[in-house]
């Protein structure tokens, strides 16, 4: 389904979800104080780190269903039965990131158009994240012919993902030892910050006009920054790769 440009929309999308990934953001980036951004810190967890982690991945789950909005008016983003697996399906190939030296002169310069599934983001420059590798939702229907949505056969869950519900709703055991506390840590809120932006920026990348994209200035201080493409320079870039 063509999703239309709409600055209207662009401008509601910018103020009612990225101001509050940027807050995020600088949230997470004051944590850099006490915990350097290391890879040998992945494993390091706190209470900071949990508030965060579960933060980014409810906005995940509420970005996601907008997207899935705009993308299917059908859906329904209110409805508490459209989990991340309903959303997905509906998103998975709908939105696309433009990526790589393009120019209005040389449209064939190496620049592609990379799915979710495979947008590679690095964190301050340093740590590439693949977050959305190798999720496929397919939708089906069981024995009682009742629809329903899964993994496709060879796809899983994000690991991140499934940690953050396992901290969610299992963070100690009864027994007060401390279960899923630790998968609240420095490495899984890095790679929920992946998946949330490159949820943000494809969405903003493909809802902008040619003016939005221009303009725009207000980027990400955790991922690397480029000039966002007009869509204009998108348009081009479609036509010289098809």
């Amino acid at each position: 389904m063509a999703i239309n440009r709409d600055s209207e929309l662009f401008n509601k999308v910018v103020k009612s979800y990225w101001e509050y990934y940027r807050e995020l953001e600088d949230e997470f980036l004051m944590t850099r104080r006490y915990v350097d951004f290391e890879e040998k810190n992945f494993t390091t967890y706190s209470v900071e780190y949990l508030k965060l982690y579960q933060a980014v991945c409810s906005e995940i789950d509420v970005v996601g269903k907008a997207m899935a909005q705009i993308a299917d008016p059908s859906f329904k983003a209110e409805d508490k039965q459209n989990n991340i697996y309903k959303w997905w399906f509906v998103v998975q190939d709908e939105f696309l990131l433009t990526d790589g030296p393009f120019t209005p002169m040389n449209p064939t310069s190496s620049a592609v158009r990379i799915g979710l599934r495979d947008y590679k983001c690095a964190l301050l420059g340093n740590y590439e994240f693949n977050p959305w590798a190798g999720f496929v939702i397919e939708k089906t229907r069981n024995a009682k012919n009742a629809e329903y949505f899964k993994n496709a056969q060879g796809s899983d869950t994000p690991k991140w993902w499934k940690e953050y519900n396992a901290v969610k709703h299992h963070r100690i055991s009864i027994n007060n030892t401390m279960a899923n506390y630790e998968k609240a840590n420095l490495g899984n809120v890095c790679r929920a910050f992946a998946a949330l932006y490159i949820l943000e920026r494809a969405l903003m990348d493909t809802v902008g006009n040619e003016d939005d994209l221009q303009t725009f200035v207000d980027f990400s201080r955790l991922f690397i920054k480029r000039r966002r493409y007009t869509s204009k320079e998108m348009d081009q870039l479609l036509e010289a790769i098809k």
